[in-house]
């Protein structure tokens, strides 16, 4: 069957950087872990009690508690800048770009690390939760939904139109379980296996090791269209 993959769409975390949550890096950097830990907003969400937004406000209230004081822009760019790039991210998208496939970050993290990571690899556009700041740069405790973690599949499906391209020609590289629902939507769903997924028997999931087996995998495809 000839291959033809035209958008390549990644989660951030745990796929692109090494951070499987640049949310939880977040708090370690500011020393408010511990705050939303005991919180359990995470499984309040799941649950349907919370919107993301709420959940996004009690992480963002829990920093400046920790703090004494809203962190700045620019103090949350320098948590960031720690971040470091999982083996072979450069080397796939560029071999991406190469061939013309267009490529997206969709992160349920922040806009400002995921366009940190844009710039970096020469992504080609990207999408991630807004933070807001007062006139004098200081973080407002509100953020606002531009992926809600586990309805990426709706952004995918808004993309396939502006961008005319059906989903059947797109990929998407996952890692958890809440990447499930846009991987179940493309042609090319790729799960990056860190060991604590297990997709259901019926999934035709491509599941790779390291972001070198994709490259490998894509070569093959493009082989034999």
């Amino acid at each position: 069957m000839p291959c033809k993959v035209s958008v390549a769409a990644f989660d951030l975390d745990g796929v692109l950087i090494r951070w499987r949550s640049s949310w939880r890096a977040l708090h370690e950097y500011f020393g408010s872990l511990s705050l939303i830990v005991e919180s359990n907003d995470a499984e309040k969400f799941l649950r349907g009690e919370i919107t993301y937004e709420e959940w996004m406000r009690r992480d963002l209230e829990a920093i400046i508690k920790a703090l004494g004081k809203p962190p700045t822009r620019e103090e949350i760019i320098k948590a960031f800048s720690r971040y470091e790039l999982v083996d072979g991210a450069k080397d796939l998208i560029n071999f991406l770009k190469e061939r013309g496939v267009y490529t997206l970050i969709v992160s349920g993290g922040i806009d400002l690390l995921a366009e940190i990571i844009k710039r970096e690899l020469g992504v080609d556009a990207a999408f991630a939760n807004r933070l807001v700041f007062d006139e004098k740069g200081y973080l407002i405790p509100r953020g606002i939904e531009v992926v809600n973690p586990l309805k990426k599949g709706e952004l995918l499906k808004k993309l396939s139109i502006q961008l005319r391209v059906p989903l059947s020609e797109f990929m998407y590289v996952g890692d958890t379980e809440w990447d499930f629902e846009a991987l179940n939507l493309v042609g090319y769903p790729v799960l990056l296996n860190y060991g604590d997924v297990k997709p259901s028997i019926e999934s035709k999931y491509i599941i790779v090791n390291t972001l070198y087996e994709v490259i490998e995998f894509l070569t093959k495809c493009f082989n034999r269209s």
